[in-house]
């Protein structure tokens, strides 16, 4: 009788168990975000085993059913349109009853942009200067001291202004700290985002009677990258898909100055499990400069091309894939491996992360194109930047290698990168 009495309360728990963990995966699975182009029929459907429907109470989103029948078990398939640009929202809730969660769509225009893959050369001038090292100084009667700790400064602070002198290179620091006669200068730096001061007193060394700081530090980088894209409309590009840093302290660079430049591969470091391969190329001459660089941030180098430069040289029209419509499967990315030809190579994109649009990581790729793969070894150092192209459209760049499996890689939204080259005025 007492098990006759439990049995149905048992199931009864497990059903709610169920419908409970069921609603945790959809929640947690469904995007919290979408982007859709301004009049393009978008097919939407989220994979639950609840029973989910859609709807939008917005004025520029159209919802209906959709035509779809290759959809598996428990996908109900949506036709969404936006008739124009702008932000609106899909509520999802169970049997239109039980709401589960919204979605931001944003609708943007459609747009065509230069897809290049062009190698390019960096030349960035720092905002300031950086400290990559702290290290003492020896005076005359063999006594080590380190004066840039005992001010409190760190590798990886940028030195601003020294004894009141804006510091726009290594030379203007040299030159303060000669001219100071031991006297404590006044250090304005930055860490991170916040701006500080203090106070250093230069020491004469014991190895060259001249005055020291006890600091190793830097205020250029140059490097091999690659194009990624031209905004025709504004002569705006995009490279390298993610930011430079500094090499010694891996701080983000900030942009006091720089140069693109044209480049021309002339030799590669094949890839291996635990080393990555490199592009190796030249600057050509500095009367070939493509353009300035403005903005080195997490998401690459931005800034504009000369309006001399023949474009239509650099890489050919895309349409713009948003995140929403990028698929697993094949795909191929436009780089160079041999002088300054651009080639097209297949890939394949393994998987897919949606939800986060502050992240560089946004997809994996593999390379699986045989000859890109006898030269290479896969993805390499310079190949960052390369485009992403599916589906006859511009989807991404690729960012990062897998350092243990050189094949394989991470790529950026196309999305991501058009979105912080609107900052460039």
């Amino acid at each position: 009788m007492l098990k006759k009495i439990l049995r149905p309360k048992f199931l009864i728990s497990v059903l709610l168990l169920m419908a409970l963990v069921s609603y945790v995966i959809t929640l947690f699975s469904i995007p919290g975000s979408i982007t859709i182009l301004a009049g393009e029929d978008y097919k939407i459907s989220f994979r639950s085993p609840l029973f989910l429907q859609i709807h939008s109470q917005s004025n520029i989103l159209r919802v209906s059913d959709s035509n779809d029948t290759s959809i598996s078990a428990f996908e109900k398939p949506y036709s969404i349109m936006a008739t124009e640009e702008g932000e609106a929202e899909l509520d999802l809730s169970v049997f239109g009853i039980i709401p589960v969660k919204t979605v931001e769509v944003r609708s943007i225009e459609k747009q065509k942009v230069i897809a290049s893959g062009a190698p390019v050369g960096i030349k960035l001038k720092t905002n300031g200067i950086i400290i990559i090292n702290v290290s003492g100084v020896f005076l005359e009667d063999g006594t080590k001291v380190v004066p840039a700790e005992s001010a409190g400064l760190l590798a990886g602070d940028v030195l601003i202004k020294a004894g009141g002198k804006d510091l726009k290179n290594i030379s203007d620091l040299t030159s303060v700290v000669k001219n100071s006669g031991g006297k404590p200068l006044e250090i304005i730096y930055r860490r991170q985002d916040t701006q500080y001061m203090t106070k250093i007193t230069p020491v004469k060394s014991g190895e060259d009677n001249e005055y020291r700081l006890g600091i190793w530090v830097r205020d250029s980088s140059a490097g091999i990258g690659t194009l990624t894209f031209i905004n025709p409309k504004n002569n705006v590009y995009g490279a390298l898909g993610h930011g430079i840093n500094d090499i010694d302290t891996g701080s983000l660079l900030k942009v006091g100055s720089g140069t693109l430049m044209k480049s021309t591969i002339n030799g590669i470091k094949k890839g291996v499990k635990g080393v990555p391969g490199e592009l190796e190329g030249d600057f050509l001459k500095t009367s070939d400069i493509l353009g300035d660089i403005e903005l080195n941030c997490e998401f690459g180098i931005y800034g504009r091309i000369g309006n001399d430069i023949n474009k239509d040289k650099l890489g050919k029209l895309y349409s713009i894939g948003p995140h929403s419509a990028v698929r697993l499967g094949r795909a191929t990315i436009l780089t160079c491996i041999n002088g300054d030809e651009v080639e097209e190579f297949e890939i394949e994109i393994q998987r897919i992360a949606r939800n986060d649009l502050e992240s560089t990581k946004n997809m994996v790729i593999q390379i699986t194109d045989k000859r890109l793969l006898e030269s290479t070894g896969g993805i390499v150092q310079g190949m960052s930047g390369s485009p992403i192209i599916q589906d006859g459209r511009l989807i991404g760049a690729v960012t990062h290698v897998f350092i243990n499996d050189p094949v394989r890689g991470y790529g950026v939204f196309i999305e991501s990168m058009l979105n912080k080259a609107e900052s460039i005025e």
